[in-house]
């Protein structure tokens, strides 16, 4: 699912998994610099206590390897203004990427902040990325504040405002980026952010540049296999039935309703889902009704899922997520009983705790 928590600035950490690796590069890059003074060095600072840096570009591929000696190093790959490079050191760091669009570009990194120089492209693209970073950090810090005080209004209003703030800064490195690496940056970063339709539209009038992106181009043929709208369930018989529907349709109508955010791709759903099925058999003629949300998952692979794990109660299609983002579902699997008045009265059970609940609310 589309992730509020999760931000994807393209991290590129790769490892370096034997000396003779090291070596290609190095011997590869001097080759690069006798014959071809199109380089581009990159001379840096930094507080971080680190050893050695790596150079990889937008596929991932090494470029270069560099030591950091008292807080400075040096790294040098081709010019190349419509691919951005990443400087990297270890999984958890946040990547710096650059364009190499000059011969000449200095880092300074202190701390969580990098200044660049001799390099506009560079430059604004990590104005972006940090504003972005501080943007969501900032708003999640709210967010969860309010949320941990029960203040759940004032939360969604804060979640809200900072989408659309994200949202719209995005939208506008884009338009001023339609072909370069800031546009597929900053596309990149906007589909976490807007609704899936509203994706697909910028895509199909993207440039090819922005098109040719695999994350960009995967994400977007991942959400033309999902399923769009209706109730998708498999019957008892093996039957697949696809009809209109909705959440409404299930929640608030007189019964008591339990509720399973999944996904076909996850773990642990699939493991908690056998107490989902035993419940649904056993309370369905008791006054429960028992539906699963698919989490942006495949129709293919979902309804594979159905079948392996036995799940014969229906499935409410959210392809634009709006029913995720009303119950602030940032993990799966998350489950929820409502009453018959479609109120919350349990929410984020497992295992035994989803009987419990359905006996007490039943008084059975």
């Amino acid at each position: 699912m589309r992730d509020p928590f999760f931000i994807s600035l393209q991290r590129n950490h790769l490892n370096i998994n034997t000396m003779k690796r090291i070596l290609f590069v190095i011997l590869g890059l001097a080759m690069l610099c006798a014959c071809n003074d199109q380089v581009c060095k990159i001379s840096g600072t930094m507080t971080n206590p680190v050893d050695t840096l790596q150079l990889v570009d937008h596929s991932g591929a090494v470029l270069d390897v560099a030591p950091v000696k008292d807080g400075a190093f040096v790294l040098k790959c081709a010019i190349n203004p419509d691919h951005a490079v990443s400087i990297v050191w270890d999984e958890f760091s946040d990547p710096i990427t650059l364009i190499p669009d000059s011969k000449k570009i200095t880092v300074a990194v202190t701390d969580d902040t990098v200044v660049v120089t001799g390099s506009l492209l560079s430059q604004q693209m990590q104005e972006l990325q940090q504003w972005v970073m501080k943007t969501f950090t900032d708003y999640t810090e709210k967010y969860m504040s309010l949320e941990e005080g029960e203040e759940h209004t004032d939360g969604e209003e804060a979640y809200q405002e900072m989408t659309q703030r994200i949202a719209s800064r995005c939208r506008e490195a884009y338009e001023q980026h339609p072909s370069d690496p800031i546009g597929v940056q900053a596309m990149g970063l906007l589909m976490n952010f807007i609704e899936p339709a509203e994706f697909m539209e910028l895509y199909e009038k993207a440039s090819e540049r922005i098109q040719g992106d695999a994350e960009i181009a995967g994400y977007y043929e991942h959400l033309q296999l999902l399923p769009q709208s209706g109730v998708i369930t498999l019957l008892e018989d093996g039957e697949l039935v696809k009809e209109e529907g909705a959440f409404e349709d299930f929640v608030g109508t007189g019964h008591y309703t339990l509720v399973d955010f999944w996904a076909s791709w996850c773990g642990p759903c699939r493991r908690e889902t056998p107490n989902v099925v035993a419940v649904f058999n056993k309370y369905r003629d008791k006054g429960l009704t028992v539906i699963g949300i698919p989490v942006n998952d495949e129709e293919e692979a979902m309804v594979k899922a159905l079948k392996d794990l036995d799940i014969h109660y229906p499935q409410v299609i959210d392809a634009s997520q709006a029913i995720a983002d009303r119950f602030h579902v940032s993990g799966i699997p998350y489950i929820l009983l409502f009453d018959p008045e479609g109120n919350i009265v349990a929410e984020d059970l497992r295992e035994a705790e989803i009987e419990e609940a359905i006996k007490k609310a039943l008084k059975k």
